[in-house]
């Protein structure tokens, strides 16, 4: 794939983007009146550091937030939150002790097959977001079963951010236009909207609110193109001490804030 190909496609998005924002951005500049929030993203950030604090095996910090993760969903689903999306396992991760890894993803398949039923009871859709080409085979089983047996869920839809850096999502997408101009599958270069379909997030909405706990203020590679207009929300609370009370306080901060899109 040629170097300055890859070039010429940035070059060219950046108008054809500026001018598709610029038209869009006039038309959605108007929070509703209750600001009531699509989508809601999290970085579920401190269980190692919770772990650490009680002299815990770190394996416990990740064990104890799964708890806090079905807190969020029950949060989400009695606020009438439609998206909410949470970041489990970034690409940055695999960098990390490998017994640590094996002990996330044994837990992730323990859990991920418990919290089924209340899933699917919940009428929640799951999906797992991220580079599937790295997903470990172990797991693929249970992702694919989880997925298809939430198909049909209507109340709330969970994206699982999994092997996700969101550097790359917006590298592999330039990649597969390129590719697709090559192929001539398409004959121009995609606008701001048609880009959006290439992410893995495809049309997912962008987030309204991001909150990330465990004290640290930044988003840490979680979706940054989708991010651009966010409102930003930080929790001293590390991940496995987050309770409704701190989501309260998001959401009402939420509420105060007016949102204009870069206007």
């Amino acid at each position: 794939m040629s170097y300055w190909l890859l070039v010429l496609l940035g070059l060219l998005c950046i108008p054809l983007a500026h001018k598709m924002y610029t038209h869009s951005a006039v038309q959605s500049s108007h929070t509703p009146a209750n600001h009531s929030i699509q989508h809601l993203g999290v970085i579920m950030d401190g269980n190692r550091r919770w772990a650490s604090q009680k002299n815990l095996a770190r394996s416990w910090g990740y064990r104890h937030g799964t708890n806090t993760l079905r807190t969020l969903v029950r949060y989400c689903l009695e606020h009438s939150i439609k998206i909410v999306s949470v970041y489990a396992f970034s690409m940055e991760n695999f960098k990390r002790d490998p017994s640590e890894i094996e002990d996330v993803f044994k837990l992730f398949v323990e859990e991920a097959n418990k919290s089924l039923p209340e899933l699917i009871e919940q009428k929640v859709t799951v999906r797992f977001l991220g580079d599937k080409n790295i997903f470990p085979q172990s797991i693929l089983p249970t992702l694919k079963k989880v997925e298809e047996r939430t198909a049909d869920g209507s109340h709330l839809q969970l994206n699982v951010l999994f092997c996700y850096s969101g550097r790359q999502e917006i590298i592999s997408a330039i990649k597969t236009i390129v590719q697709d101009i090559q192929e001539k599958k398409i004959t121009e270069v995609p606008d701001e909207e048609g880009f959006k379909k290439y992410l893995w997030t495809k049309n997912i909405p962008d987030p309204d609110l991001i909150i990330r706990t465990g004290g640290c203020k930044r988003l840490s590679n979680f979706m940054p193109y989708q991010a651009t207009y966010s409102e930003l929300y930080f929790v001293d609370n590390l991940w496995p001490d987050l309770t409704t009370h701190d989501l309260d306080a998001a959401l009402n901060e939420y509420t105060k804030r007016t949102r204009t899109f870069g206007i």
